[in-house]
């Protein structure tokens, strides 16, 4: 090696250059930076940071992108220019193939349906990786995709404790109930989302009801209680969490003389009269509320 006190270092080319005599000294370097070029902010930016990593996308976000518009403003041919053009929309093509069509298909339903509730981010992503489970485990027809896409954010909201009705998002979506329970069944059996499996606490289903009956904090206090104890004794197991709550928010108004309709608790609470009643009827034969003042 030449004893140059001085040496340049061309990382493009991978080679180190004698500053005072212009011998090349090293070459064929491995260039440990990144492999493209930024001649602003705002390139940089854009290249220097990749597309987030989501399962809610087919491919994970994990994509090639050719970008046209950055080749436009250099010196290049008209020719080479459509060449570039051509070779971003074959890319395009390429990203989904034929086997995956359905599955971006029910991905995208999936976005829909989270778009539509309003649901937290962790929520899509754990509902996109069940989705993918039950996807691949049944290979469904393109019909059912819609009710595997509910499926599987309504077994994520529960994973994540937050309240959902089942027969409302039906309703909502239009999908029968004999479908979306044949489909169930079949996942039940044939995917193992044991992982997933979650029980709605009828304590989440407390606050709206409250609020919409524009009841006062004791009764949600008491009807807290309730619950508690109800869990307890294992009398919420198999019930409607939703069916329990209005119940028991239908006891602690009437116990602490804020006296609500079955009409009223059922229609706050999203549920049939029928069910407060049941549930009501449930509770009252099994436990004894006593209020001391």
């Amino acid at each position: 090696m030449s004893s140059c006190t001085e040496v340049v270092v061309d990382h493009e080319k991978g080679v180190v250059i004698c500053a005072e005599t212009g011998e090349v000294i090293e070459e064929n370097n491995i260039v440990l930076g990144p492999d493209w070029r930024a001649f602003n902010a705002e390139e940089w930016q854009r290249r220097a940071h990749s597309e987030v990593i989501s399962q809610a996308v087919h491919d994970t976000g994990l994509t090639t992108d050719i970008g046209v518009n950055d080749i436009s403003s250099t010196l290049v041919s008209h020719r080479e220019y459509m060449k570039m053009i051509k070779l971003r929309q074959l890319n395009k093509k390429m990203r989904v193939s034929k086997q995956d069509r359905k599955l971006v298909e029910a991905l995208s339903k999936l976005n829909h349906v989270c778009a539509v509730l309003g649901v937290p981010e962790q929520v899509k992503e754990t509902a996109a990786v069940i989705l993918k489970r039950i996807f691949y485990a049944l290979q469904p027809r393109k019909d059912d995709l819609l009710p595997i896409a509910l499926i599987s954010v309504i077994f994520s909201t529960r994973k994540h404790g937050i309240p959902m009705r089942i027969k409302q998002l039906l309703n909502e979506f239009g999908v029968p109930e004999d479908k979306y329970w044949k489909l169930l069944s079949e996942i039940h059996v044939k995917v193992d989302v044991s992982e997933f499996k979650s029980y709605n606490d009828p304590r989440a289903f407390l606050p709206t009801i409250i609020s919409n009956l524009k009841a006062s904090q004791k009764v949600y206090m008491l009807s807290s209680k309730i619950i508690e104890v109800l869990k307890k004794n294992g009398l919420t197991e198999g019930k409607d969490p939703a069916g329990i709550a209005a119940a028991v928010v239908y006891i602690a108004a009437t116990v602490l003389d804020e006296k609500k309709t079955q009409k009223e608790v059922a229609r706050a609470a999203n549920v049939t009269e029928v069910t407060v009643r049941n549930r009501y009827r449930d509770i009252v034969d099994k436990i004894l509320v006593t209020v001391y003042i």
